[in-house]
């Protein structure tokens, strides 16, 4: 099995492949998905001595578990953020193809005090251990250490009893629909992690999740509508849970759609938002951005 390992800050050769993949957006040009990295607020440069560089995001990228190319997104996501983002990763891919693994790291808080945001990237689906989910879900409200959820992680721990994992994520779900192409409506354009995103866009084969629940403190991003329960459902929102800022969507069954520079540039902002580095503009706050 293997060990939890640091993923370089250059890009993996599969980014390489990314300008190759057709965008989902109609119509969006690629300047929308690049941050303008080198100027600020007021069109001057923005660059920062090394010496007053502050120290680069601690992130973790948790994955694993089964229905899902896991460990081709491994080879995506982490890179990619890294492309944009001052960042250090470290992923812990402990679990396998394991859905019922409880992986050492989450047997207590420690690692709280290592990083500063967590990504979940994985398919946990029967792990239902009650102490054990409240454990990780409250480790994050009470550390204020973000998180971003994605796809498969919105659906671990869903067979539990514990409503843990779906309050901070700000909301629960238990199934999902057929694959297939999802037309998204932009609720909340003004968002920082919405910037340049059109209002209406359309996926690739997709799931949408059916959200049962959804916690006062969810703001929703984007939805879709479903046409099998005939309900529109949130796909991309932010939550806070005491402490803790939390980014997640439930789009990313298919690697595709991790591959593509929409779904890239939406968990980058994301994920800066959850630690409070993102600028109103849409853009990294300042040394933050590569």
């Amino acid at each position: 099995m293997p060990h939890p390992r640091a993923v370089a800050a250059a890009p993996h050769a599969a980014i390489a492949r990314l300008m190759a993949v057709p965008t989902l957006l109609i119509g969006m040009v690629g300047a929308l998905l690049v941050f303008p990295l080198s100027a600020s607020h007021d069109g001057a440069a923005a660059a920062v001595a090394p010496s007053q560089a502050p120290r680069p995001i601690r992130a973790l990228y948790v994955t694993g578990g089964g229905f899902h190319e896991f460990v081709k997104q491994e080879a995506i996501v982490p890179p990619a953020v890294a492309r944009q983002v001052n960042i250090a990763w470290t992923v812990d891919h402990t679990a396998g193809t394991s859905t019922e693994v409880l992986i050492d790291r989450h047997k207590d808080t420690a690692w709280t005090r290592e990083f500063d945001v967590v990504l979940y990237n994985m398919s946990f689906s029967h792990v239902v251990d009650v102490a054990w989910i409240e454990r990780l879900a409250h480790a994050h409200r009470d550390s204020g250490v973000g998180a971003v959820i994605l796809h498969g992680a919105v659906h671990s721990f869903r067979r539990s009893t514990s409503r843990a994992w779906g309050e901070l994520m700000g909301a629960f779900s238990m199934r999902h629909d057929s694959q297939r192409p999802l037309t998204v409506e932009t609720v909340a354009s003004a968002h920082p992690i919405m910037r340049g995103v059109p209002a209406t866009w359309v996926t690739t084969r997709e799931e949408l999740y059916e959200l049962e629940r959804v916690w006062p403190t969810m703001t929703p991003l984007a939805q879709a509508y479903s046409e099998e329960s005939r309900t529109t459902s949130p796909l991309i929102w932010t939550n806070t849970h005491g402490k803790a800022r939390v980014f997640v969507t439930s789009l990313g069954h298919n690697t595709a759609m991790m591959e593509d520079p929409v779904y890239l540039g939406l968990v980058t902002r994301g994920l800066l938002w959850t630690v409070g580095h993102l600028n109103d503009d849409g853009t990294p706050a300042q040394g933050y951005a590569r």
